[in-house]
């Protein structure tokens, strides 16, 4: 096996375990590029490409590691996503191929293969290898842009298939599951508790209530009052005793920008799920409020909300049955769905005045990156003008429809 010098130790011997596993003799190489690397402030993870090689065999992988001089916050989690990959999707897998859930079938969760996962808080070390799913032409979509139909139907199946596995397994197999329960929200007291975070949410919040009219006074109380008492709300939504017997393994970050698709003649027929950072046990609301509000517009929800509440229903008992579970419309009626939805409302207007602002800054910077040099220079003041358009239009649907659904 070749080395490279800028490339940790633990790093390099994780490589050779999983090129083990993959049955590579050790005289195969392994090239690294870097150049794939993605790498931001605040991110959770740097990311970049190995590809192992023994005649005839040619193998691609992705590395992920803790990124140089990582906090706690983002160290604990980078464990997090380490535990989901070692414990949770197995178990997950397991549970499923034991009912004919095979994987390859369109029923089937599915996450990026993990090679190898390890993680040492002491040394403050991380790995994860993983398959590198464009390898099996999974893309993404403009992830920034608000979902369509196709996309959001499948987005929405495949949510109620998780959902499904976790109230599957800890009936049939409780004890099994109660290794699972007690993963808390992993950020909650973290950013709550962060140097200046009250005033961004503050600021946040202000913002939103500027895209409503000026005689829309009730509204703007209501939301004046969720800007007060924000911290105290995400708390409660965190309280998982308060949606019982209905929670489950929560994604925790389900949205458009943390999927890829595959394509059957041009629409989406398989989904894979990425980065579980933020996976926590809690309320299933939580994952489909994330989706519909941060992944979709104003257009698509007063088109298709109740279409992809009923899909998301419809796929969870569907998966519930298959798996064994008797009775799955009395297990989780679509009448306890709606209620939960309204009691975790709070938690998706608290997220959306903060991440929708971030998202389409993002979609920005991603059209910025398609165009050349001239171009960046002379749309510089106009994109900055369709940012705010895209802003007032985006959050004010998005407030339009949390009033007319009663979630606030």
């Amino acid at each position: 096996m070749t080395s490279d010098p800028k490339v940790p130790r633990y790093v390099q011997n994780g490589i050779k375990k999983a090129a083990q596993s993959l049955q590579f003799s050790n005289g195969h190489t392994v090239d690294y590029d870097f150049r794939t690397g993605s790498h931001s402030s605040g991110c959770v993870s740097v990311v970049y490409q190995i590809t192992l090689r023994e005649e005839p065999r040619e193998v691609t992988l992705l590395c992920k590691v803790p990124p140089p001089d990582v906090d706690d916050a983002l160290l604990a989690l980078f464990e997090r996503e380490v535990f989901v990959y070692q414990r949770l999707l197995p178990t997950f897998s397991q549970f499923q191929e034991e009912h004919d859930i095979l994987p390859g079938t369109e029923e089937f969760i599915y996450a990026p293969a993990c090679h190898y996962a390890y993680f040492d808080a002491k040394k403050r070390e991380g790995l994860l290898i993983l398959e590198d799913v464009g390898r099996r032409l999974f893309g993404n979509r403009k992830k920034y842009e608000p979902i369509d139909y196709d996309h959001g139907r499948l987005a929405m199946i495949q949510l109620g298939r998780f959902h499904a596995v976790s109230l599957a397994l800890k009936d049939q197999l409780p004890e099994v599951f109660k290794g699972f329960q007690q993963l808390e929200d992993v950020t909650r007291d973290q950013v709550t508790s962060m140097k200046g975070f009250k005033e961004i949410m503050e600021l946040s919040f202000d913002q939103a209530i500027e895209t409503l009219n000026v005689h829309e006074v009730t509204k703007k109380d209501k939301l004046n009052r969720l800007k007060t008492n924000f911290v105290e709300e995400l708390k409660m939504v965190a309280d998982s005793e308060l949606s019982e017997p209905f929670c489950v393994m929560c994604h925790g970050d389900y949205s458009s920008s943390n999927v890829m698709y595959r394509y059957n003649g041009g629409f989406p027929n398989r989904l894979v799920m990425l980065d579980w950072q933020l996976t926590k046990y809690g309320s299933p609301a939580l994952d489909f409020l994330h989706f519909m509000f941060l992944s979709t517009d104003e257009s698509f929800r007063r088109n298709h909300y109740d279409n992809m509440l009923q899909t998301y229903h419809n796929a969870l008992l569907g998966h519930l049955e298959r798996l064994g579970s008797e009775n799955a419309t009395e297990r989780f009626p679509l009448t306890s769905l709606m209620r939960l939805l309204k009691t975790q409302a709070k938690y998706a207007v608290t997220l959306a005045v903060l991440h929708i602002p971030m998202t389409i800054f993002k979609a920005g910077e991603e059209a910025t990156g398609q165009e050349d040099g001239n171009d960046k220079e002379n749309n510089g003041s106009r994109t900055s003008e369709t940012v705010d358009a895209k802003y007032h239009s985006r959050m004010n649907g998005f407030l339009k429809d949390v009033f007319r659904l009663g979630y606030l």
